[in-house]
Formats: C-alpha cells, structure tokens, sequence
C-alpha cells in the first residue's frame, strides 16, 4: 500500500466514507477523485490536503511517508494511538454480531486488530476484551490506563457515536488478565461527568459476557500451563 490511490482507498473503508462523501466534504469534483481512486492522477498538494482532512489522516501518511495513519493531540508528550470499531467481525466469540464490533489500533503505519468489542445498547455498555493471538498481547492484559485519564480516554471514546454509545452514562467491562497471578481480571468502569474519566467500580456485577469470560479462562489457563 505505497500509492496514494491505494492508502485513499484503504482510508475510505477505514472511516467508513463513500466518494461522495469526500467530494461533499472538500468540494472537488466527482471526475477528478475518481482519477485520483483509479491512480490515474495524483491531487495536488491543496487538494490532498482537504482529502486528509475529510478522511481523518495525517497528510504524510497519505502522500505515503512511514508514519502512522493518524496521531491524537499530544497531551503530555505522549502521542496516543487511535482506536478505530469496525463492525466487520467474525462470529468467533457470538453467534449473533449485531453489535460485535473490532477495535483497530495505529501501529506500524497500519490499523491493527487489538480487541472484541461488544455494544449493549439498551444498558449503554460496551465489553471490551483483547485479542490473545498476538504476540505482543500481554501488553493488553491489564486495564489501559488511558481510560482513567480525562485528557486520554478518548482514546476508546472517541467513535462511541458510530456504535450507539453515550459516553456521559456509559459502562465499560474490560475483560483482562492480572499479571501477576495470571488468572482473569474483569474490570467494571464507570463514567463520571464530574471528573470526565472513568472511574473503577467496586459492585460485583453478574452481567458478564459469557464467551468473554470462556475466553480470559483459556488464555488463563494457556499462560499458567507454560510459565
């Protein structure tokens, strides 16, 4: 994916977006982003410029440099990566993906698949659990700390409209693993509009996802067995 057209393209699925899209948002013409899909044409510097704008994309990762496709706003230094919910996911944990979503993650100038995302509409929930096929998945095992943080949350929240959430009333379960006991952890956090964070809940809550937890105990059971 070296070519402008091609990171376009991706991009557009990405973010969900139609060509019309794109020439509603920038104002050019529908012949001349087409040549710039079919890579007949390269936009010009103006031009890409509001096409990155209206995908959501750093410019330099569209004119094809080496960097990730998109940077949150640093806060403390740290640029955050971006979580991206796509709704194209397998039937793997549940028979029904009405709501099952994949959160992407930016790393090494891609989106890559870091969690099964899970959305309760009507209790305004969202149950959070990490793909384990990953080598680096140990990063994922202990709740991320960005969601305790008013200024990083967003990390997770940011596209909560385009899966139906409410991020003023909303729940999150995060199905993780303890580092230290390797046993499962599942975290309940709970948004507070006082302190604009999420907040760790102390109730016991029975509301767990099933094959989420059938998964943790596997994992559990895989790192314990080879430690």
């Amino acid at each position: 994916m070296n070519t402008i057209a091609e990171r376009i393209r991706f991009a557009m699925k990405a973010r969900n977006k139609k060509q019309i899209d794109i020439v509603k948002d920038t104002g050019i013409s529908k012949g001349a982003f087409s040549s710039y899909l079919s890579g007949q044409y390269n936009p010009k510097a103006d031009k890409l410029q509001l096409i990155a704008d209206s995908l959501d994309v750093d410019l330099r990762w569209l004119c094809g440099e080496n960097v990730p496709m998109q940077t949150t706003p640093e806060t403390d230094g740290t640029v955050l990566p971006y979580v991206f919910y796509n709704n194209t996911c397998s039937e793997y944990l549940l028979d029904s993906t009405e709501d099952m979503y994949i959160a992407m993650m930016t790393q090494y100038s891609a989106l890559i698949p870091r969690f099964y995302v899970l959305v309760n509409r009507s209790m305004n929930e969202m149950h959070l659990i990490p793909i384990f096929l990953r080598e680096d998945s140990a990063d994922f095992y202990e709740c991320p700390a960005e969601l305790f943080s008013a200024e990083k949350h967003s990390v997770f929240t940011r596209d909560f409209d385009s899966i139906y959430m409410v991020l003023d009333t909303s729940t999150i379960y995060y199905y993780g693993i303890d580092a230290e006991t390797l046993t499962p952890k599942i975290s309940e956090l709970n948004y507070s509009q006082s302190e604009k964070r999420y907040l760790l809940s102390s109730e016991t809550e029975n509301g767990y996802i099933k094959r989420f937890v059938r998964e943790l105990e596997k994992e559990s059971l895989y790192l314990r067995n080879t430690r």
